[in-house]
């Protein structure tokens, strides 16, 4: 099953799957569940002036019958009116409630989840308790994750997520960089196919510390979590650092690395986007399913233009569809 949350709607995620669904034969060959607002879709790909998708509505993954395009529509009175114009808590609320339907739909063996990007300040005012779809995919499916942007060329982890910039150098720890590092090796494996990753580890501080004069995380903590990290994967990885941020994604991008693993947040992306700002992915790595999201975004400042670029939800969708393909057919 390949289920798709709509996430913030007001944004461009209705108008990219709409345009990409139209084209897709992902529908002839799996179930294919969207969940949000089917006002909200309607009332979008109608004045975007999309043709109309034919899908069945459902409430619950039971109903499900073979491959298809199937709908739950979690809207409600408060988020039934032009996206623009609604609250905060309205438009996080359809976000949070998507989300949630997943807990109903977890123990499906076969799970592909695409998740449309969600407005972290409205999610927050409906009470979504989570930083970031990452950790709550990591709550729900019970397993620690990595956040992995894939790019053509650059690929890149994160030890730590969203976390305020003055809390990152307490919270990066040694069993922490080794937990995120072994999980990157393992998602290299597993979700795109890479048997013997090079792995080149940023460190913290500006010049990767110089021997301890701008900062010690790097003798202190990222060196030895590193070295255990070696110990444990012996030749079938080969990790390269604790390496200075402002060469190691110049060496990532021209092949030296298959990926990179970054400190912190804009430490990472920041490179990354810079890049393949329209066709990277972001994957959450190390968790029982598969879950991608396009690299983007709401991108409210587009919304309803029709100049959204639909690329990095393709290959989001992409990914998912070969990760179904090689967990075996959908007839058995």
């Amino acid at each position: 099953m390949l289920v798709i949350t709509l996430g913030d709607p007001f944004g461009v995620t209705i108008e990219l799957l709409a345009g990409l669904l139209l084209r897709s034969e992902h529908t002839k060959r799996w179930p294919v569940v969207l969940v949000g607002s089917a006002w909200q879709w309607r009332d979008q790909t109608q004045r975007l002036g999309l043709p109309p998708l034919s899908f069945q509505l459902i409430s619950s993954a039971d109903e499900v019958r073979g491959p298809g395009l199937y709908f739950v529509d979690v809207g409600s009175a408060a988020d039934a009116g032009p996206a623009e114009s609604l609250s905060s808590a309205a438009r996080g609320g359809v976000s949070v409630r998507a989300l949630n339907w997943l807990r109903d739909v977890s123990p499906v063996p076969r799970l592909a989840v695409v998740t449309g990007p969600i407005d972290k300040h409205a999610a927050a005012t409906a009470g979504f308790g989570y930083p970031g779809q990452t950790e709550f995919f990591a709550d729900l499916w019970g397993q620690a994750a990595i956040m992995i942007l894939a790019g053509p060329r650059l690929r890149v982890g994160l030890v730590t997520n969203h976390l305020a910039l003055r809390d990152v150098s307490a919270a990066i720890t040694k069993d922490l960089v080794v937990a995120k590092t072994l999980l990157l090796i393992q998602s290299l494996r597993q979700i795109l196919g890479i048997q013997r990753p090079h792995i080149g580890v940023c460190g913290l501080n500006p010049h990767a510390g110089d021997q301890g004069l701008f900062g010690d995380e790097e003798v202190r903590v990222i060196g030895p979590a590193l070295a255990e990290v070696r110990r444990t994967v012996g030749d079938s990885a080969v990790i390269t650092g604790p390496l200075p941020a402002d060469t190691a994604f110049y060496r990532g991008y021209n092949g030296d690395f298959t990926a990179v693993l970054a400190m912190y947040h804009d430490q990472g992306l920041g490179p990354l986007k810079t890049v393949h700002f329209d066709n990277a992915v972001n994957i959450s790595g190390g968790l029982p399913h598969f879950r991608a999201s396009p690299d983007h975004g709401p991108a409210a400042d587009l919304y309803l233009q029709h100049r959204a670029s639909s690329a990095s939800m393709d290959q989001a969708l992409t990914l998912a569809a070969a990760y179904l393909e090689q967990c075996g057919s959908p007839n058995t």
